[in-house]
């Protein structure tokens, strides 16, 4: 496969994918309380993200021509990156569909330890850390410094908060 065709698949595949994480993004709840961003303000922005750079990869590849060689196999380190873009592409839609019930510093933190995994941090402690700092910075980010009112989850009913 030539890398001009695995382009268009994967732009044309991106743009499908990403707009329906797009769409089930915007069905988070916001509660009564919810901000002009609302809850799925962060799920939507990584989709518009998302997005944009499928288009940019579909625009990217040329049309095909008569004197374009024959598809041919690049290797494993082409899967490899399909196979990275994949992971994290599943990575981000497990993070959308337990944002409702885990909540927004639970959620984060689970998806950047796998992320932090995924990418090569296999220690239990680098993994922690990644996962507690950066969810903790994004968590003091977005609530605390912009005012946006994050998804709460579940934990305070179950706690009786």
């Amino acid at each position: 496969m030539t890398e001009n065709f695995a382009d268009r698949i994967s732009g044309a595949l991106g743009i499908a994918l990403s707009a329906s994480y797009i769409a089930y993004a915007q069905t988070i709840e916001d509660s009564m309380l919810a901000d002009s961003v609302g809850a799925a303000g962060v799920p939507s922005g990584v989709g518009m993200v998302m997005l944009l750079a499928s288009a940019a990869l579909l625009l990217k590849a040329k049309p095909p021509s008569v004197t374009d060689e024959l598809p041919t196999q690049k290797g494993a380190a082409n899967w490899r990156t399909h196979a990275l873009a994949l992971g994290l592409l599943a990575m981000l839609v497990v993070y959308v569909l337990i944002l409702p019930l885990a909540g927004y510093w639970t959620s984060i933190a689970l998806l950047l330890g796998a992320v932090a995994w995924l990418v090569g941090a296999r220690t239990p402690k680098t993994l922690l850390l990644c996962a507690v700092l950066g969810a903790s910075a994004l968590w003091l980010l977005f609530s605390m410094a912009l005012q946006v009112r994050m998804p709460p989850g579940v934990w305070p009913a179950w706690l009786g908060v």
